[in-house]
């Protein structure tokens, strides 16, 4: 079995697209290189996930990590990275 990273995205609802364009823009550029071994989701920040992890307006969470909010492109892949460490530790 191949190593493999979950990303699930939440993403608001209701607004313009504009408000989170730049966020996904990070998000992808960093999963970009990734990309053989992440496993992409989207959510919105009603599901029930959301909630428990407290994500309010948008969020990613990469394994067992969580950001709320905004992130930047190195963020997100030190999240995957780590999470990579831990999967072939």
């Amino acid at each position: 079995m191949s190593a493999s990273v979950k990303v699930k995205v939440f993403l608001p609802v209701g607004v313009c697209s504009c408000s989170y364009v730049g966020f996904l823009g990070r998000i992808y550029a960093a999963i970009k290189k990734y990309s053989d071994v992440v496993e992409y989701y989207e959510d919105t920040i009603l599901s029930e996930t959301a909630r428990e992890l407290g994500i309010r307006t948008q969020g990613v969470q990469i394994g067992s990590k969580v950001f709320k909010g905004n992130v930047t492109t190195e963020e997100v892949e030190e999240a995957i990275r780590a999470e990579l460490q831990k999967v072939v530790a």
